[in-house]
């Protein structure tokens, strides 16, 4: 694939020598991507990090499961070279021509055509999973002058949790004791996004055996919380009731099937309204 109207040994190519930092991408790689390098002079080595969220969106991330995937590549210096079909249909694919690649220094030639080469397919797959698993090194310089490792892509991490794995709760729990028709005391917790909505009733008749006004049978509380308060490992709530693992956090939620999930948020609840209490009136049967 000739496209060059020159000789291709007219462009000087020198791999430069560095750690690693980013070279493509953008300034939040954590949300949409990043393209990070090193070299040695003699080889160049890339990892293109792609969110999932980016990719696919969020219903067909939800199945995927983690927020990031990952493409790597390794060139020498002969893979880089102009007179390459492989280099010249990268440089065409990402619209990089003769006048763009005049205005650089050798070193950044050698980055760009790398850089081409990867996102054109001359890649392989590299691991994929949560930030911290997928081989980025302890030091990168960043955009915006920010050295960091992996941490640095941690709000992707939380927002896919979020957003993601934990967006689309549908929890409508309902106990009511002894029995639905006649109770003495129910439980109702609903999730509304991350909103946890929880309401108790207790009748207060039946529970110490003394009249009370009419209207007045039932006792009923109501909190709202959301839910990374609900379970944050270091609130007090958290254990007070014998149910609830103070041990799982959001991250343990997140990866719970349906009705795992609804247990633990129904046990955090019961805590939460135990310890912190809620808005109390009363009324005429439980339920109401």
């Amino acid at each position: 694939m000739a496209r060059r109207t020159r000789r291709d040994d007219d462009l000087e190519i020198t791999i430069p020598t560095m750690g690693w930092e980013q070279i493509g991408g953008d300034m939040d790689p954590g949300a949409y991507g990043a393209t990070i390098a090193t070299a040695d002079g003699r080889s160049i080595e890339l990892i293109k990090i792609q969110p999932v969220r980016e990719y696919v969106g969020d219903k067909e991330a939800e199945e995927v499961g983690y927020p990031f995937w990952t493409r790597v590549a390794y060139f020498d210096a002969n893979d880089l070279a102009l007179e390459n079909d492989d280099v010249q249909s990268a440089l065409a694919y990402v619209g990089l021509d003769d006048a763009a690649l005049d205005d650089m220094e050798p070193t950044q030639r050698a980055i760009a055509i790398a850089e081409a080469l990867l996102d054109w397919g001359r890649a392989d797959e590299g691991p994929g999973g949560w930030s911290h698993e997928i081989g980025i090194p302890d030091k990168v310089k960043w955009w915006g002058d920010k050295v960091a490792g992996s941490e640095y892509l941690e709000d992707e991490d939380e927002t896919f949790r979020n957003e993601v794995l934990l967006g689309d709760l549908d929890i409508d729990y309902e106990s009511y004791d002894p029995d639905k028709d006649e109770p003495t005391s129910g439980l109702k917790v609903q999730t509304r996004g991350h909103s946890v909505e929880i309401t108790e009733w207790t009748d207060i008749e039946a529970a110490n055996g003394e009249d009370q006004a009419e209207g007045e049978e039932v006792s009923k509380q109501y909190a709202e919380v959301e839910l990374d308060e609900l379970f944050d490992p270091k609130a007090k709530h958290r254990g007070s009731y014998s149910g609830d693992d103070k041990k799982i956090t959001l991250v343990e939620l997140a990866d719970m099937d349906d009705k795992e999930r609804e247990e633990a948020i129904v046990s955090a609840a019961i805590a939460y309204l135990a310890y912190h209490g809620g808005e109390e009136e009363f009324v005429s049967n439980v339920g109401d």
